[in-house]
């Protein structure tokens, strides 16, 4: 063969090699592109979704129970007894909750809402008692993190949106925090993946009793 059209074709082939890896490299940056920016929709989503559910909570007035003008016999009753000291009321009791509460006890008779079932691996999370973590696919994050709250809510909790992806849940003596993660198998905790064994495209709610 012709050591000329031998350089041409080598030529060829190089200049196609090339124009492939450019094409590969424009390819990806725009995958990443896209997907930065549905996480961003995801995220701003999610995060009107709860705190619209946090601004309803704290918006409900508290039920209260009328309470009955006394009757003329009751009136006749109560000047017949003997006065009685009045006593002073019991002192409150702390707010901070037992170091033994665990997620399963403050969340008894929850409704996963979702399909949201429990992960069995999570990397340690510091400074926090009894913890878990449910995942789902069925659902997106501003859906699941709102469902989930509202069945807080049902449970007597009162909710309260930290940031866009963490809630505060009081309910008496009971504490709990709820992180939610939109894209679990990408979420970390100290530079580790904090849930390795989550199916990809996965939202995960991290539930903890503060320490």
């Amino acid at each position: 063969m012709d050591p000329k059209v031998v350089l041409l074709l080598t030529w060829i082939l190089a200049g196609l090699v090339v124009a492939a890896y450019i094409w590969f490299v424009v390819w990806r940056f725009r995958v990443e592109r896209r997907k930065k920016a549905a996480q961003e929709i995801t995220d701003g989503a999610m995060s009107a979704a709860i705190a619209k559910t946090a601004q309803q909570l704290s918006a409900t007035p508290p039920r209260t129970t009328p309470v009955a003008s006394p009757s003329p016999d009751a009136e006749a009753l109560r000047a017949e007894l003997p006065s009685v000291e009045p006593q002073p009321p019991p002192q409150p009791q702390s707010l901070v909750p037992s170091s033994d509460a665990t997620v399963a006890g403050l969340v008894s008779g929850i409704a996963l809402p979702h399909d949201l079932v429990p992960l069995t691996t999570i990397v340690a999370r510091a400074a926090v008692g009894d913890r878990v973590a449910f995942w789902t696919d069925r659902a997106p994050a501003e859906v699941v993190g709102t469902a989930f709250a509202g069945e807080l809510e049902r449970l007597g909790y009162t909710v309260i949106l930290l940031d866009e992806r963490t809630l505060s849940a009081q309910r008496e003596h009971d504490r709990l925090v709820v992180m939610i993660h939109p894209d679990g198998v990408t979420a970390n905790i100290a530079g580790q993946l904090a849930f390795p064994t989550v199916p990809e495209r996965s939202v995960v709610i991290e539930v903890w009793v503060p320490a």
